[in-house]
């Protein structure tokens, strides 16, 4: 029986198993017309993406800073004649389309606009040099090395494909562009955390967040992890005083130099005193001391972060490095503190929504290219949207690499190679950012379809 002749019986009064069929079939048949539809509006905007995308990259902005980035997104959604906010936790931008169909459930779209100070080192002709003269810590490199501009862009492109399909659209959609995912700096606030406070999740309140991050992975396959997918996060800095003296005679002070290098050493054995299957991670990055080459300074701080995948072993592992912490110093004379900033709760996809978002997935990218992987220890305070409502987080890979390796995913001969998020080599292939406008636009559809 073809469409035509269902077309036909449907307009005639029949049977309830034959109706039944007849509207099962021609939902089948508007829904494969809308995804082709989808797929055609994203090619068309394709190009736009790729050029916000070169914009965004080549004139990046740190943390707290995005200032350009935000006005550009704004101006866009604005241009969409959708109602938009701006100056959400510093410069998050939330904006809301309305659909033209009867429907009261809500699904909002997460993408984050920040860059990162580090150096690039990719040949690129929108390649960034810039440097940021106001970053508390004194002038530094910003570059793109996390995949932020393509989020914002493959958004920007997603808003663009569903404000023209508005009249579709049986619900609302919201769209929430996030500053400050890498962390506000010194004590300022900013990042997700704020904007929900500010009321980023309010006003409609959405049924489901969706975020996607591009990753060194082959392109356009889609990874997703259950539960806990990425960890929990804190920054941290342990504040160590001592006495200063002159560099020649030690024994007149207390030197909090060897009390720093016996904490960094001893933190290493945390992970010899949880099971090895739980996987935590604790890095110090960076060592401020007041001294000079002939000078022992009074004051020593070293500065890192923590990541725990289990939520019930957060606070176990604070205790175990405030008491190496302290213990170390008071067998030196001194004093340790250890204050804990900026945490960031884990990503947790719920199994069900997992299971529920994989046919859109699957859909999109093809079955064989979407594959459950371990938990990250990366952060992702995209979190403070998700937890609260439910939703999914996925990775969307963007770097000529395959499957297979002891990694799990080698390099492509020819190819650019692999670089992870922070790399000053790190690229994405804009390739994929048509996808991901695709991804966002299917899960949209599928969501307030009742397809989800």
């Amino acid at each position: 029986m073809n469409w035509q002749t269902l077309k036909t019986l449907c307009k005639a009064p029949v049977e309830l198993p034959i109706m039944l069929a007849c509207l099962l079939s021609l939902s089948l048949e508007t829904s494969a017309q809308a995804y082709s539809d989808i797929d055609t509006a994203a090619e068309r905007v394709e190009q736009k993406v790729i050029e916000w995308r070169r914009q965004i990259h080549q004139h990046p902005e740190l943390s707290n800073r995005e200032v350009k980035t935000a006005a550009l997104v704004a101006d866009h959604l604005l241009s969409l004649g959708l109602d938009v906010t701006t100056e959400v936790g510093v410069h998050g931008v939330v904006a809301v389309l309305k659909g033209g169909q009867p429907g009261d459930k809500v699904i909002a779209l997460r993408a984050d606009m920040d860059a990162n100070a580090v150096k690039e080192m990719q040949t690129l002709p929108f390649k960034s040099t810039r440097i940021d003269e106001t970053w508390p810590e004194g002038a530094v490199p910003v570059m793109h090395a996390c995949g932020h501009d393509g989020h914002t862009a493959m958004l920007m492109g997603a808003a663009e494909v569903l404000a023209a399909m508005r009249e579709q659209i049986p619900g609302t959609v919201k769209f929430i562009f996030q500053g400050a995912e890498e962390g506000p700096p010194g004590d300022e606030e900013g990042g997700g955390s704020m904007m929900v406070r500010e009321g980023a999740l309010e006003n409609p309140k959405p049924n489901m967040v969706f975020a996607i991050h591009l990753a060194p992975s082959p392109n356009n396959a889609v990874g997703y992890a259950k539960g806990n997918a990425l960890a929990n996060s804190y920054k941290l800095s342990i504040k160590i005083a001592g006495a200063g003296t002159h560099g020649s005679a030690p024994w007149a002070g207390k030197d909090p130099m060897p009390v720093g290098a016996e904490i960094i050493s001893a933190l290493a054995q945390i992970y010899r005193q949880v099971p090895a299957n739980e996987a935590l991670t604790l890095s110090i990055g960076k060592v401020i001391d007041e001294g000079r080459f002939n000078i022992i300074g009074s004051n020593l701080t070293l500065v890192g972060t923590l990541r725990v995948l289990n939520n019930d072993l957060l606070q176990d592992i604070k205790m175990r490095v405030e008491r190496i912490a302290s213990n170390i110093a008071e067998a030196h004379g001194q004093t340790a503190e250890v204050v804990w900033e900026q945490f960031v709760p884990a990503v947790y996809n719920d199994p069900e929504w997992v299971m529920r978002m994989l046919p859109t997935l699957e859909r999109v990218v093809g079955a064989t290219n979407v594959f459950e992987g371990p938990p990250s220890l990366g952060y992702d305070d995209a979190s403070e949207f998700i937890n609260p409502v439910g939703g999914l987080y996925i990775g969307l890979g963007a770097q000529d690499s395959e499957f297979g390796g002891p990694a799990g995913i080698r390099p492509i001969e020819g190819g650019k190679g692999i670089y992870y998020n922070h790399s000053p080599h790190f690229y994405i292939n804009e390739e994929v950012l048509v996808t991901g406008v695709r991804l966002h636009v299917n899960a949209v559809f599928d969501f307030l379809n009742g397809k989800i």
